[in-house]
């Protein structure tokens, strides 16, 4: 679904040189769901989509955390609802790929600021998808997602790869969703074993049956939901812009760390008063550690985001208690420039 197309393109293109499997489903339910299967079977897997896609994911994206099953979806949002602009540009989708199925499972948001971000941040999406057995998010938009750009060559060194799953359990019996102490369980490939190897969309015991225990139900949730504490270990803190002593700070996320970038730069060296900028890409879980920093010593706080509600500001005032002083909200389809930055700042956002 485009503005998602060109990872598809892409991929297929590169495919053979690259032992990369590329399929085009016939929507968007079909293509989750081969994933998930893809990956139960011992395949990184991943699916693409545009935010109408995303809205027939969602049943399936509750299917993987609830299984277990590692999953990567990626988002080009675009604006909505429904048709919305199709080919133009938006980050309106936040709120809803955080909260996107039913129910509470972990999940993690990635939101991808540029193109060598795509790059290492699409690597570690995989990773952490595997290591915690939770799907995990990417948020592009149309804008990036049609971009083109250069960039110095990628440093492999970087890049850091889990353990393969094993083909075995040492002793005793193999429990799919064993209860341990960091919630993640050994998960084995059917086929490659010769233990049962079992998935499960209802509630569920440790070997994997069919359960109604209340009981039951409470330890499997916490026994999810305890992935969330060792993930957020791993979150990457926002990129710094700017000013360290600032008194003014911009706040956004994703595909604007280019137009914040040079509207930062612009206004340290024309405007009174001194400016920083925190541009999120690990968004949910929430990295708080240097926004709490940033923020006890700014004077104002101001999002800056391609939206009409603010969402980032909303999910930093659920998360933090940090109430944002301005808002520089654009929605009507083009990126937003440092230019216009500069000059809704300087017409008194800040007041």
């Amino acid at each position: 679904m485009s503005p998602a197309t060109p990872v598809m393109e892409y991929l297929a293109e590169k495919g053979d040189e690259s032992g990369v499997v590329v399929e085009q489903a016939e929507d968007e339910i079909a293509a989750i769901n081969m994933a998930i299967g893809a990956s139960f079977a011992g395949a990184r897997a991943m699916t693409g989509t545009s935010g109408g896609g995303f809205c027939l994911m969602v049943e399936a994206l509750g299917l993987s955390g609830m299984a277990e099953i590692p999953l990567v979806v990626v988002d080009v949002q675009r604006p909505g609802p429904t048709t919305g602009l199709p080919t133009r540009t938006e980050q309106s989708d936040l709120k809803f790929v955080i909260s996107a199925s039913q129910g509470e499972f972990p999940r993690m948001v990635i939101a991808l600021r540029n193109h060598k971000d795509s790059f290492y941040q699409t690597i570690r999406a995989f990773e952490l998808a595997e290591k915690y057995q939770i799907p995990v998010i990417l948020l592009s938009d149309q804008y990036l997602g049609d971009a083109s750009g250069t960039v110095e060559p990628f440093d492999f060194s970087l890049i850091k790869h889990n353990q393969p799953v094993s083909t075995d359990v040492a002793d005793g019996e193999y429990l799919r969703y064993r209860f341990t102490g960091d919630g993640i369980s050994p998960r084995l490939i059917p086929g490659k074993t010769k233990n049962f190897v079992t998935a499960d969309s209802d509630e569920h015991d440790e070997r994997g049956w069919i359960t109604e225990s209340g009981e039951m139900r409470i330890q499997m949730m916490d026994k999810r939901m305890k992935k969330l504490e060792k993930l957020k270990e791993e979150l990457q803190e926002p990129a710094f812009l700017g000013d360290e002593a600032c008194d003014t700070l911009l706040l956004g996320w994703g595909s604007v760390y280019g137009s914040i970038a040079e509207a930062v730069k612009l206004l340290n060296s024309t405007q009174n008063g001194t400016y920083g900028a925190l541009v999120f890409g690990d968004i949910y879980p929430l990295p708080q550690k240097l926004l709490k920093e940033k923020a006890l010593s700014a004077k104002h706080i101001i999002n800056i985001e391609q939206n009409a509600t603010g969402q980032l500001a909303d999910l930093i005032r659920e998360r933090t208690g940090i109430t944002c002083t301005g808002s520089i909200l654009k929605y009507d389809g083009r990126q937003i420039s440092g230019e216009e930055i500069v000059e809704k700042i300087q017409k008194g956002v800040l007041s």
